[in-house]
This record gives C-alpha cells, sequence and structure tokens, in this order.
C-alpha cells in the first residue's frame, strides 16, 4: 500500500509521451551553468499557462481517475511556480489549491533517514553497527541473523528483511480505517514472509526497513520517532505545512486534499485512514504540501541538514535499486536516483499510500526542484511527464 515500488510512469504508460519526454531530455542533458537567476520570481506568463494546463488537462483526461493535482517547481532562471487542478474533496466539491495539505507516503523515509544520518554524526551509533547494538532486546528476538544487519542496510534496503506491506495488510487497513497500528502488528506481519536475500546479498525495497529505524530512532534519544524529526528536521526548515500527527489523530484538516481509491466502480475517500498504519515507513504518518517537500529536498541536497559534507555523500551512495520502475535505478540511504530518458539525472523519493502517490526530486544539472501530488494511489506521469518535458525544454 505504501512504498516507492509503484512505477513513477505507473501501469498506464504513454509511449507518445515517453517519445517526447526523451527528446526533451536530450536537449537538456548538458548540465546547465552555474547562473543569478531568482528561485522566488515566478515564472513567466507563457509557462505558468502551459503549466496549469497540463495539470487541467491530467485531471479532464478519461484515462485518469484522480480528482485532483498539485505541482510545485523551482529553478534559478525559470522561477517558481504552484499550480493545481481539480477536485481536493468531491463531497462537498470543494477546488484543489497549491498550498493544500496532503498525505506524502513513503516521501516519509528521506526525512527519517536524514534523522539516522545526524544521529550518527552525533556518535550515537554508527551506520555499520549491527541491530542487537541499536535495538530493544525484545525486537532483536525477531530478527533472524540480526547480528549481520546494519543500520545501513535498513537505510538502502538491502537488509533481506520481508516486507509487510502487502494485499492482507492493505485489507486490514481498508476494513478498519481508524485502528490504531503498533509496531508490534507491523513486525508480526513481516515476519510472517520468509526473508527475500540473506542479508546484505541483493536489494528489495520493505517498508518493514524504516519501522525498524523508527525504534533505532527512539532507543536512541529516549524521545518519540515523530519528536525527533520534528525537532530535527522540520522545524530547522521551517516547513510550516507539515506535521507528523499523532497515532490516534487521522483527520486530514480542513485544509487537506483528500485522496481516493477506486472501488467497486467508485472513487473512496481514504483521507483519515490513521497515521500509525505505517509507523516510520510512511503510509499517512507525514502531512505537507508541495512547496514544503521542494523546500525539504533542494536543503537536504545542499547538504543543510548536515555537519559535515561526508555525511551527505554517504547519504548519495546508491547500491543499484532492481525494480519495475524502468527509471530507477539506486536507492541511497533514504533517497531514490532516477535515470529519465537522455541521462537526465533525477534525485529524490516517491510516495505511495491510501488515496495520494506524491514525488519531490531534485534534478542536479538543471538545478530544478520539482514536487507533485496527485489524489489517487496511481499513475502520476499524466503530470509528472509533460511537466518535465515542458521544463527541460525550457530550461535547456
Amino acid at each position: 500500500m505504501d512504498g516507492s515500488r509503484r512505477m513513477l510512469t505507473g501501469r498506464r504508460n504513454s509511449a507518445t509521451g515517453l517519445a517526447s519526454l526523451a527528446l526533451a531530455a536530450a536537449i537538456a542533458v548538458i548540465a546547465l551553468a552555474a547562473c543569478a537567476g531568482d528561485e522566488t520570481r515566478p515564472v513567466s506568463d507563457e509557462l505558468d499557462t502551459r503549466l496549469q494546463r497540463i495539470l487541467d488537462d491530467a485531471v479532464a483526461s478519461p484515462e485518469t481517475v484522480f480528482p485532483g493535482t498539485a505541482l510545485y517547481v523551482s529553478q534559478p532562471e525559470l522561477g517558481t511556480w504552484a499550480g493545481a487542478a481539480g477536485e481536493g474533496n468531491i463531497d462537498p466539491a470543494t477546488p484543489m489549491h497549491p498550498d493544500d495539505v496532503f498525505r506524502a507516503g513513503s516521501v516519509m523515509k528521506p526525512f527519517v533517514a536524514t534523522t539516522i544520518l545526524q544521529l550518527v554524526e552525533e556518535g550515537m551509533f554508527g551506520l555499520d553497527d549491527p541491530l542487537p547494538s541499536v535495538l530493544p532486546e525484545d525486537v532483536v528476538a525477531q530478527i533472524a541473523d540480526a547480528d549481520r544487519i546494519t543500520v545501513r542496510m535498513l537505510l538502502n534496503h538491502t537488509s533481506g528483511l520481508p516486507e509487510f506491506s502487502d494485499e492482507q495488510h492493505e485489507a486490514m487497513v481498508f476494513a478498519d480505517p481508524y485502528h490504531v497500528w503498533q509496531v508490534e502488528e507491523l513486525l508480526e506481519l513481516a515476519f510472517a514472509h520468509p526473508r527475500p536475500f540473506e542479508p546484505g546479498q541483493g536489494y528489495a525495497y520493505s517498508n518493514t526497513d524504516y519501522v525498524l529505524l523508527g525504534l533505532v530512532i527512539e532507543e536512541a534519544t529516549g524521545q518519540s520517532w515523530r519528536e525527533v524529526v520534528r525537532d530535527r528536521v522540520i522545524e530547522p526548515l521551517d516547513l510550516e505545512n507539515t506535521s507528523l500527527p499523532e497515532p490516534g489523530d487521522p483527520s486530514i484538516g480542513s485544509n487537506g486534499a483528500h485522496g481516493y481509491e477506486l472501488m467497486d466502480g467508485e472513487l473512496r475517500d481514504l483521507a483519515d485512514i490513521d497515521p500509525s498504519m505505517a509507523d516510520a515507513s510512511g503510509g499517512h504518518a507525514l502531512v505537507t504540501t508541495t512547496k514544503d517537500l521542494a523546500d525539504f529536498i533542494h536543503a537536504l541536497l545542499a547538504g543543510e541538514l548536515f555537519e559535515q559534507p561526508e555525511t551527505l555523500d554517504e547519504m548519495l551512495g546508491f547500491v543499484e535499486a532492481t525494480d519495475e520502475n524502468p527509471y530507477l535505478v539506486g536507492y541511497g540511504l533514504g533517497i531514490e536516483r532516477y535515470e529519465l530518458p537522455g541521462g537526465v539525472e533525477m534525485i529524490g523519493h516517491l510516495g505511495a499510500t491510501g488515496g495520494y502517490l506524491a514525488y519531490t526530486g531534485r534534478l542536479p544539472a538543471q538545478e530544478m526542484d520539482i514536487s507533485m501530488v496527485i489524489t489517487n494511489a496511481g499513475d502520476p506521469s499524466p503530470v509528472l511527464l509533460p511537466a518535465l518535458e515542458l521544463l527541460l525544454g525550457e530550461a535547456s
């Protein structure tokens, strides 16, 4: 239900869109020179119109099922743009706004990974410390070969730990959306499955890894992982519209975009699933906006959240990511690397959860930050691909 295993281009790949993107990306593959542009100024009127048309067309398309979408882009030469289309709520019908908050799914992972790396900088534990030295004994006792699994393996999904987020978990969440999930329940679901490989011998995206990282944070600090992430990431960056609702607080709020899934031919509102449903791995835990996500990814990849430049280098040490997503080529320490047609690199994270799909990323060579959301955990390509095609062409 949660995670970045869903394809960036989704289930309804468009050959025409990919061909156009490949052409634009090939033109833009040469890195932009450092420029003195102003990222805070708005984009041109023409670009504003064209970006808004992309969103409007995506929502109106008979091939899409998301009621609403929002997009934020920032680039020194082009300026900034925030837009939205469709409805943030279908009952009563309410327009979607660029500053609406939404559930961001596994975009939670780089927030957690950043916190872990900050604790490593402070000497609380090491990346290559084994799990028995960083987790409570009762949790370690449930993990086969725990002494062979390290903090680094949890961060980059090379632990070989099985996934808890499957059809059974999804069915349980949908059947009782207000259930407050305990970590023990999620681990019980996970450890009922065999591991896909021995520790360190492969890559497999597993939300279980990040549930355990939440426990690592709590064991090291004596505080809940939510408190620590707020104190170390959200508040220092002044992400005013980003929050980590506590378990038992499922409401998205009055300015929230509702998320929907198509069930039995009708759209079901899933915005109010309890934020405990995937714990520190994502799910409904992170409530945010497209602008806040762009500000976060910009600051993170600029090294602003770390004391030492080597820490960001560690984060960007990618292992090969074998995935159904054809553009996902690497996974670092809580961060994904995509390679688009034409060799364009994009670093960030995708997040899917009940009713939402979000993405935030940076194109380093183009100095471009981009964040988006659709209010259905499906295919983002009708928004993301044409927007990237347009922006890459304009920035070349």
